[in-house]
């Protein structure tokens, strides 16, 4: 036998991990594809149901009563709300710029500071035409009460962007 030619038993040692290596593959990716199908369908079944106008009065009543509009703008930064919701050019969420104005109009008879409050602890309740459901889910866990009514209370104010 040439020195060069491979033997039966040097080629299983070379294949064996081959097909380890494609089965394992295979078992993951199928996992994978699994769980993607499995929260598609989940997530587009789990639709909010629309609240009515006075639902959050008494919650946002209780956020804005000690809320501190002038630590808003240092919170939008540490919670990364401006990586979605950009000052200009293309953004994924909406501007805040003039967001008062258009929360007052967006579902009535909804006030603006409940429908502000809903888009941040309920983003999938109302998507405004244009744009995806794509804040986060539980933002509203983490997020404390404090933080949550300065910047409900920074976004009333005509200074938001």
């Amino acid at each position: 036998m040439s020195e060069g030619a491979a033997t039966p038993k040097s080629q299983r040692k070379v294949a064996l991990p081959v097909v380890l290596g494609v089965v394992l593959l295979v078992v993951f990716g199928g996992f994978f594809v699994i769980e993607f199908v499995m929260s598609s369908i989940s997530s587009g079944a789990e639709e909010e149901t629309p609240a009515a106008a006075d639902d959050y009065r008494e919650r946002v009543d209780a956020l804005l009563a000690n809320a501190d509009p002038s630590r808003a703008e240092a919170l939008l930064v540490q919670y990364n709300c401006l990586g979605c919701h950009r000052y200009a050019g293309e953004a994924v969420a909406p501007q805040f710029t003039g967001i008062a104005a258009r929360a007052a109009e967006r579902r009535p008879p909804m006030p603006a500071d409940a429908y502000i409050y809903e888009s941040i602890v309920h983003p999938g309740a109302y998507i405004v035409e244009g744009y995806q459901n794509s804040m986060i889910q539980n933002f509203e866990s983490q997020i404390s009460d404090q933080d949550l009514g300065d910047i409900i209370a920074y976004l009333l104010t005509p200074d938001a962007h």
